[in-house]
């Protein structure tokens, strides 16, 4: 079945400019944000980070890397004679190498690489979320342009773990995905076009995730590397007494990676989840990267062990590859690098992600529809857990997504599916939502 989403028009209007993961607090939060709106954005290119907060005079400010290539290069990849099911943990390292290459002596400043350039996805800088006129959204800020990911409960990551984490996150696309990413936006004065999320062949994107956990209730961090990030003191959509941000230490701790690859014969990508492992005999911080396993597929079919806590090998799930060496050691030494749970019924996630979902189903569910709204990515309503997560839940979340854009029906509404990327259905949403709080306060 075709049809067409048409996205708002923009009439005598002034529009504002500007990486599975969608947190549980900003569904169960008892504090309602209020928008309203208060930065205007009137710049000739999308903006790099959130205007609520001015960086220091003389600061190499994080720059969005928006050069978009105008057209599509079809190379081969080291990965593509390496067979993910048979060999995951080579597929991922490679993959890995890929994406490290010409970035690490930089900073990761996309722009900057000699060897390719990385490309950052827009409009991830202003979620619109305002509380009493302050800001307590998750969008990017002026250092590196980290956007905040879903905060960590206590006690999720490790033993010692007292206090409930802040983690943010950068991602960026190698060129084949930059190339899409200037096709979903052709520019900052025009609507995107989610029709236009396919990526091509051998994409592949990126992430890298920090959590401002200190070393002492997170060992295993030790010697990772550290950026400063310009974020909220505590969760700002709880009772967090200051939601000012501050410039702050954080802490790497998860590297995410998705590939295009067809050979997922059902969703079209690959996806896997590197943690941290500061005591791994590894000469560099890359090299104590250790893969937690790898995804292309929901194994759709298997509702086995949904509602068992914790992390574990689910040997009735075909469709990845979990490494078993990072289970949680039970009686052993609590300085080991760990997880405390994968996945929905065993499913690959990292270890800052949300526990009642998985890296495919998380990122298959990424759509919007005519509004801009996006599509919810799981069931994350208050009171729902790993224990009693519905078995209808499960087979709505948990079905497999052609890539692409496709629309697709969710409770009557239409919805068009962004290719597995969360990062440009949210920026459209993101888009949409300021272009909406403009619109209110010109009546």
């Amino acid at each position: 079945m075709e049809q067409k989403i048409k996205f708002l028009s923009v009439s005598g209007m002034l529009i504002i400019l500007l990486s599975c993961k969608q947190s549980i607090q900003n569904f169960n939060s008892h504090r309602s944000p209020v928008i309203d709106k208060k930065v205007v954005y009137n710049e000739s290119l999308f903006p790099s980070y959130n205007a609520n907060y001015t960086p220091p005079s003389g600061m190499k400010t994080f720059e969005l890397s928006q050069n978009y290539p105008k057209t599509l290069t079809i190379e081969s990849y080291p990965w593509q004679n390496i067979n993910f099911i048979e060999d995951p943990e080579l597929y991922m390292q490679t993959v890995l190498s890929y994406c490290l290459e010409g970035n690490t002596e930089i900073d990761f400043r996309g722009q900057e690489n000699k060897i390719r350039k990385w490309y950052h996805a827009p409009w991830l800088h202003d979620d619109g979320k305002y509380l009493n006129n302050e800001y307590i959204g998750n969008g990017r800020e002026y250092i590196h342009g980290l956007t905040r990911e879903f905060a960590t409960p206590k006690y999720k990551i490790h033993d010692r773990q007292d206090i409930e984490l802040e983690n943010w996150a950068v991602g960026m696309y190698n060129p084949p995905g930059g190339y899409t990413l200037g096709q979903v936006w052709p520019g900052p004065k025009q609507n995107p076009d989610p029709q236009k999320a396919n990526f091509p062949e051998g994409t592949v994107s990126f992430k890298l995730l920090f959590t401002d956990a200190p070393v002492n209730k997170i060992p295993f961090l030790k010697n990772t590397l550290e950026w400063n990030g310009n974020i909220y003191l505590c969760n700002p959509n709880t009772d967090c007494s200051n939601v000012i941000r501050r410039d702050r230490t954080v802490r790497l701790l998860q590297i995410d990676i998705a590939v295009k690859d067809k050979r997922a014969l059902k969703t079209g990508w690959v996806y896997g989840t590197f943690i941290y492992d500061g005591l791994h005999t590894g000469k560099t911080i890359w090299e104590r990267m250790v893969p937690v396993g790898l995804s292309w597929g929901n194994d759709s079919n298997i509702a086995k062990d949904i509602h068992r806590d914790g992390a574990f090998i689910n040997h009735e799930l075909k469709e990845s590859f979990i490494n078993a060496s990072l289970i949680h050691p039970e009686g052993k030494n609590n300085k080991s690098t760990y997880l405390r749970y994968h996945g929905l019924g065993g499913r690959l996630n990292g270890p800052i992600d949300n526990p009642l979902s998985s890296c495919i189903s998380c990122h298959g569910n990424a759509a919007v529809n005519d509004q801009g709204h996006t599509l919810p990515l799981g069931d994350f309503k208050a009171g729902i857990t790993r224990s009693n997560y519905p078995f209808e839940s499960f087979q709505q979340f948990f079905a497999d997504i052609a890539p692409g854009a496709n629309v697709i029906q969710h409770k009557g509404e239409a919805y068009i599916t962004t290719d597995y990327s969360l990062q440009i259905s949210n920026g459209i949403k993101n888009y949409y939502a300021n272009k909406r709080a403009l619109n209110s306060r010109a009546k």
